[in-house]
């Protein structure tokens, strides 16, 4: 099975220094440099030298599985998208309301898709 990290490029995230320092709870003046590796934030710190931080745990991150499960246009992607995030979430601490969102935002989803196939089902005429 693919992991998630195959799905979402975390090197791609446009992740700002003030951005970052908020999160850390520092002042941007603290972080010297942060380097994107495949599999966490490195960040450089005046105060403490280096830092690991998991893509995980940033905003990005959840913003990149809400786009994940809006992409999927059939049950099956839906369906195998789901497998990975439930995977990730049994593997990883994830909040608990960024647990419930997600969940939520598949269902939707699933509901979407379901009712586009019933609309296309029920204007495709039946050959007789």
């Amino acid at each position: 099975m693919r992991k998630l990290l195959q799905a979402i490029n975390p090197r791609q995230f446009e992740i700002s220094l003030s951005y970052l320092a908020t999160y850390l709870g520092i002042p941007p003046d603290c972080i010297l440099r942060f380097e994107q590796w495949a599999q966490v934030l490195f960040v450089h710190r005046k105060d403490r030298g280096g830092q690991f931080v998991s893509y995980r745990s940033l905003i990005h991150w959840l913003e990149a599985c809400v786009q994940a499960i809006r992409a999927c246009e059939t049950h099956q992607a839906l369906q195998e998208f789901g497998q990975l995030l439930k995977t990730e979430i049994e593997r990883f601490t994830y909040a608990p309301d960024a647990v419930a969102y997600l969940r939520r935002l598949w269902q939707q989803r699933k509901a979407q898709l379901d009712l586009n196939l019933n609309l296309r089902s029920f204007y495709t005429p039946n050959p007789q």
